[in-house]
């Protein structure tokens, strides 16, 4: 194992020792080499993505997430690195047949802010968002165990996984899978999404949540906004919901089942 690989074992040992045992943590978090990357368990905590909103504490544990992919990439991979960012500090958690890239972890809020800004200057990272290690309800806790709880779980996030497409004025509408929320508008059956799951569905195919000023250039042409459905407001990249046809944006929570767009 490189000596990157040890010191992201270390402060991951650190942080997390407030949520496991010193074993458990250890155990979770041990990094691996692959392919030459730093690779770790999915149980490794990393929290919840702040999806821009500010955490209350400005240290931490933060990380940055640049990504989800199906492999591993190759060693020369790293040159399309920003500069500033160390690859001993770029981490794969794999999870089942897929790999969540994440870069840090960060101790600092302002740190990951850096970090995330200089991923984001590259487009197979423009998607880049800082996730919060420390969030109370973002810590996989094995004491749990299998006992019994009145608790009503809480739902786990969806994961991405690569999808089939429909073009709508040039730019993608991932296709809803068959056990999924859907529209149905004259032939055009869409996919309805939480915020959440619209992004990462985007972000997996190397994409974005299309933007405000694109939805509304296609809205506002005449030929294009006639493949936009009428009924539905669609989520964008500014994380909140907007209205094509009253071109406004709409205060709708994030667990609404709405429309999506990638470009």
């Amino acid at each position: 194992m490189r000596l990157g690989s040890y010191r992201v074992i270390g402060v991951l040992f650190t942080l997390l020792l407030s949520s496991h045992t010193a074993q458990s943590a250890e155990d979770d978090c041990r990094s691996s080499t692959q392919n030459d990357w730093n690779v770790v368990a999915q149980t490794c905590p990393i929290g919840k993505g702040l999806w821009g909103r500010t955490p209350e504490k400005a240290s931490g544990a933060f990380w940055v997430q640049c990504g989800l992919i199906k492999k591993l990439p190759e060693p020369s991979f790293a040159k399309n690195l920003p500069d500033s960012i160390d690859k001993d500090t770029v981490v794969f958690r794999q999870e089942g047949n897929q790999f969540r890239c994440l870069v840090g972890p960060f101790d600092k809020y302002a740190a990951a802010l850096t970090a995330r800004d200089a991923m984001r200057q590259h487009p197979a990272f423009s998607g880049a968002f800082i996730r919060d290690a420390l969030l109370p309800d973002s810590v996989v806790t094995k004491a749990q165990g299998n006992k019994p709880s009145n608790k009503k779980p809480k739902s786990k996030p969806v994961m991405a996984l690569k999808r089939d497409y429909f073009s709508v004025a040039g730019i993608k509408s991932p296709k809803p899978n068959a056990n999924e929320r859907k529209y149905r508008d004259g032939e055009i059956v869409w996919w309805r999404a939480t915020l959440q799951e619209a992004t990462l569905a985007c972000e997996s195919d190397g994409m974005k949540l299309v933007s405000e000023s694109t939805l509304r250039a296609i809205a506002e042409s005449a030929e294009a906004n006639t493949q936009l459905s009428t009924r539905l407001p669609f989520w964008v990249a500014e994380q909140n919901a907007f209205d094509s046809t009253m071109m406004v944006p709409i205060p709708l929570s994030k667990e609404s089942a709405l429309l999506v767009l990638c470009e």
